[in-house]
């Protein structure tokens, strides 16, 4: 399969491109060099068909996560055991220095 330049200024009209002809010429060269490469990956996925398969088991469908996936999320386990102090389902995290602890208090700053 290969394409000519007429197709490929089709292609620019349907994509509203403008192309000059050195564009144009380009773009030809390019897409039968793509396509050219599409043919070749073609012609290999045929001969991969006649690589040997493993039986597969009707009656058990295949695996498609490890079997560490099987056991619990970390992460449903509760916050405590990753942050020092959570509540309520947050992470209660410092202010930074400088900053009050909340409305009206006033933090003192060392330094």
């Amino acid at each position: 399969m290969s394409v000519d330049r007429a197709e490929v200024e089709r292609i620019a009209r349907l994509a509203k491109l403008s192309l000059d002809d050195v564009e144009a010429d380009r773009l030809t060269d390019d897409m039968n060099r793509i396509l050219e490469h599409a043919e070749r990956l073609r012609a290999l996925e045929a001969d991969d068909r006649e690589a040997p398969v493993a039986p597969v088991d009707a009656r058990r469908p295949p695996a498609t996560r490890s079997p560490q996936a099987e056991s619990p999320d970390a992460l449903e386990a509760s916050l405590e055991r990753f942050a020092p102090d959570a509540r309520e389902g947050f992470f209660v995290v410092p202010p930074p220095p400088g900053v009050g602890a909340g409305p009206g208090e006033a933090r003192e700053v060392e330094g």
